[in-house]
């Protein structure tokens, strides 16, 4: 899939994510979204506006799309993240996987893990 081609929804998360806009960021998902990140689950938008605080806005994560596949209902995302996070016994750079389910044009589900790199979906 051309990244150009990436659902809006998805475009306009990568533009929060590196503008940074917290507020729009949390618009990107439902109401009764799921999150899956370094082994922990966060639920609903009020869960999700705190993991992102501390997750991603705090370590100033910036987003860079590198591939994407559409797979069955998942589209994934390789990223090449970077930021002011603690990058001790992380590959570098790093690359993570970013696994999107959409429902009317929100985010459903994302789930966030290790990516092996560019080619890995």
């Amino acid at each position: 899939m051309e990244l150009k081609l990436l659902p809006q929804v998805i475009q306009d998360i990568i533009a929060a994510s590196n503008k940074p806009d917290p507020d729009a960021y949390v618009d990107c998902f439902s109401e009764d979204a799921l999150v899956l990140d370094e082994g922990k689950e966060w639920a609903g938008k009020a869960a999700i506006r705190r993991w992102s605080a501390e997750h991603h806005f705090r370590a100033n994560v910036f987003l860079e799309p590198i591939q994407a596949k559409q797979h069955e209902a998942e589209i994934v995302v390789v990223f090449k993240v970077d930021g002011d996070y603690d990058k001790t016994g992380l590959p570098d750079p790093l690359y993570l996987n970013f696994y999107f389910q959409i429902r009317d044009h929100k985010i459903k589900r994302l789930a966030i893990r290790l990516s092996k790199g560019p080619e890995s979906i």
